[in-house]
């Protein structure tokens, strides 16, 4: 990738990078902290906004980090893309070992995604994108990391595919976005059933 921005983090947490390769046009629009937004211009000429975003751990706090996501929605024309780490859950299934988490948190979560107008996008592979113990036990496994986007990048990219791929040395994983996806395979326009060999 030949380009780079990154904010360095503060403690032990935080930090972000955006990367991106020289044939593609990258606008640098604000970051903070908690954020890196840009603008994106894709191959058929469009722009596409892509906001890269870190999440307050702290309750007390989050509204901060989720305002500026409300002042970067106001200049937002056309598709948006926000994906990173969000500290948040929408619902229990989102979840698994420890104490549950308070439903108002979840449902203000929820009412945050629908102010925005952004729609989460399910993960292909994989669910939990954070857990408190890698050995293998698993005591605690949340999904607090995931891409949410605008309805128009749906209707304009159908076929997103979001994959979780594990890490070894962080207690988060990373998540993928390929924005062309798997398109279904077109049927087979000779009737005859395909031949397939058995495996043995």
């Amino acid at each position: 990738m030949e380009g780079c921005l990154a904010i360095s983090e503060e403690g032990t947490s935080g930090g972000l990078a955006l990367l991106w390769r020289e044939r593609n046009k990258v606008t640098i629009q604000s970051y903070s902290k908690y954020h890196v937004d840009s603008l994106v211009n894709l191959e058929d000429g469009t722009d596409i906004r892509f906001t890269g975003f870190y999440g307050q751990a702290e309750p007390t706090l989050r509204n901060e980090a989720w305002d500026m996501l409300r002042r970067i929605k106001s200049n937002v024309r056309g598709g948006w893309i926000v994906g990173g780490e969000f500290n948040a859950i929408l619902n229990d299934a989102e979840k698994e070992g420890g104490r549950r988490k308070p439903r108002n948190s979840m449902n203000d979560f929820n009412k945050f995604l629908e102010e925005l107008s952004l729609v989460d996008i399910k993960t292909r592979a994989g669910w939990f994108t954070w857990s408190n113990n890698r050995d293998g036990s698993g005591l605690v496994k949340e999904r607090l990391d995931r891409f949410i986007v605008s309805e128009d990048v749906i209707e304009k990219m159908p076929f997103i595919d979001i994959k979780v791929i594990h890490q070894s040395k962080s207690d988060h994983d990373a998540i993928f976005m390929n924005t062309i996806g798997s398109k279904p395979r077109e049927r087979c326009a000779d009737s005859k059933p395909w031949f397939r060999y058995d495996v043995w």
